[in-house]
């Protein structure tokens, strides 16, 4: 990480919260806190972004016909 991602971050947080609290005073309603991560979606990604940089054309084509079932069955 770069110094310059490391001082965008706090800045990137407060805005997103800065929107959060505008739409829920324009709204009425809180907003819904972020959904847990799907582990199995974050493996799959993990595994074909590795294989992109491998260039391992065929295991990344395997994890985004993975990654389509999964979403089918599981989402």
């Amino acid at each position: 990480m770069t110094d310059h991602d490391s001082a965008l971050r706090p800045k990137v947080a407060d805005a997103n919260q800065q929107s959060r609290q505008r739409l829920a005073s324009t709204s009425g309603n809180p907003p819904e806190p972020p959904a847990r991560r799907c582990d199995e979606c974050w493996d799959i990604k993990r595994r074909r972004a590795a294989a992109l940089r491998a260039d391992d054309r065929q295991e990344a084509a395997r994890m985004t016909t993975a990654m389509g079932v999964h979403q089918r069955r599981a989402h």
